[in-house]
């Protein structure tokens, strides 16, 4: 099997993007995605709204288990 080529010129200078593992992903991380998927909030707040109802949904699931 070939090696992978080597970056070269600017490439050379670019850091690669490091995508973080699917394992890193917490479940507070879980909710709040779905928080987002039901955001109408400007972007600024967005972050915030999304994990303050994370957070109320691990909170609320706590209570059920």
């Amino acid at each position: 099997m070939a090696k992978p080529k080597k970056p070269e010129g600017i490439e050379e200078l670019v850091a690669p993007v490091e995508y973080p593992s699917i394992q890193e992903i917490t479940m507070l991380d879980w909710y709040a995605a779905f928080a987002l998927m039901s955001n109408t909030q400007s972007p600024e707040t967005a972050a915030k709204y999304a994990f303050d109802r994370a957070e109320a949904m691990m909170a609320e699931r706590e209570k059920r288990l």
